[in-house]
């Protein structure tokens, strides 16, 4: 059935619309996500693949995979596209002028040609960047517009260090036995990226500590010159108040370990000695008997 010009183009206004609308949505998703992994210095999975990727069908359950071992998992779509969010992570290049914009992808690949491939490649970029992002490429058939992808992404993942998995072949895999496997392999090298992320804050909380104990010393050392002088500074005495209670509520924090920071702790010191805790798993529920 034919449609007046006016009616079709008045569907594809309100499509583009409703279009604009998920994409902010699920960039706002994506948002959360990154701003919380990097907060609690965790690990988010990049899929780098096409839309369909995104079906169980055809993705085998390896994102589910990923998810129930604790890891969240991006597409594409769901990072953000905001150019001043953008901006920090692609600073360098910026101040550097080898792109103009966090957006662009013409220093590595100035021949691009096909929409979703300069997505794959722009994602590939972005978690080279973000240290708290770490990529899993999918491909199915060995696709032909993805393999000139395939050496780009791989470049531009070697040179930045971030975890990398590609399943290009994912279709040649039985779902029950050998993606499982890989998935299980990735995820104990996620395991440690994410302990290197651990040492790196905590060598940096422990760095600002130094530095505001520093300014602390240096801020009485001006009060009790002022005092000499029968002389006052509000202003630097409310920043000694707001440093005094900020270092106290650091190695206060620091002297205190949670209940589930001591049980980690000795678990890593009875898998370092060899010992490992058996247990028996109960038919009638889904407790584990320790022994």
């Amino acid at each position: 059935m034919l449609k007046a010009p006016d009616e079709s183009d008045f569907a594809c206004d309100e499509a583009w619309v409703a279009m604009q609308r998920l994409d902010e949505e699920i960039q706002a998703k994506g948002r959360v996500i990154l701003d919380q992994v990097e907060a609690e210095s965790r690990v988010a999975v990049l899929m780098i693949g096409r839309p369909y990727h995104l079906d169980p069908g055809l993705n085998h359950g390896v994102l589910e995979e990923f998810q129930i071992l604790g890891y969240p998992v991006l597409s594409i779509r769901s990072i953000p596209k905001d150019e001043q969010y953008l901006a920090r992570f692609f600073a360098e290049d910026l101040k550097s002028g080898r792109i103009t914009t966090p957006l662009e992808i013409g220093d590595v690949w100035p021949e691009n040609y096909s929409t979703n491939s300069a997505m794959k490649v722009w994602a590939a970029k972005f978690a080279a960047h973000h240290p708290n992002v770490v990529v899993l490429d999918l491909s199915l058939f060995k696709c032909g517009h993805d393999a000139p992808t395939y050496g780009i992404i791989d470049g531009i993942i070697t040179a930045a260090g971030t975890p990398y998995s590609a399943l290009h072949d994912i279709d040649a895999n039985k779902p029950g036995g050998s993606i499982k496997i890989r998935v299980k392999t990735y995820a104990h090298s996620l395991d440690l990226h994410k302990e290197r992320l651990d040492d790196l804050s905590s060598k940096k909380e422990e760095l600002l500590h130094r530095i505001d104990g520093k300014r602390l010393e240096l801020l009485r050392l001006k009060e009790a010159q002022l005092a000499q002088r029968a002389q006052k500074d509000p202003a630097i005495a409310r920043q000694i108040d707001e440093l005094t209670a900020k270092v106290r509520a650091y190695e206060a924090a620091r002297a205190e370990k949670t209940a589930a920071e001591k049980a980690a702790e000795s678990a890593d010191e009875m898998k370092t000695a060899g010992i490992v805790r058996l247990g028996i798993k109960r038919p009638e529920t889904e407790t584990i008997a320790r022994i």
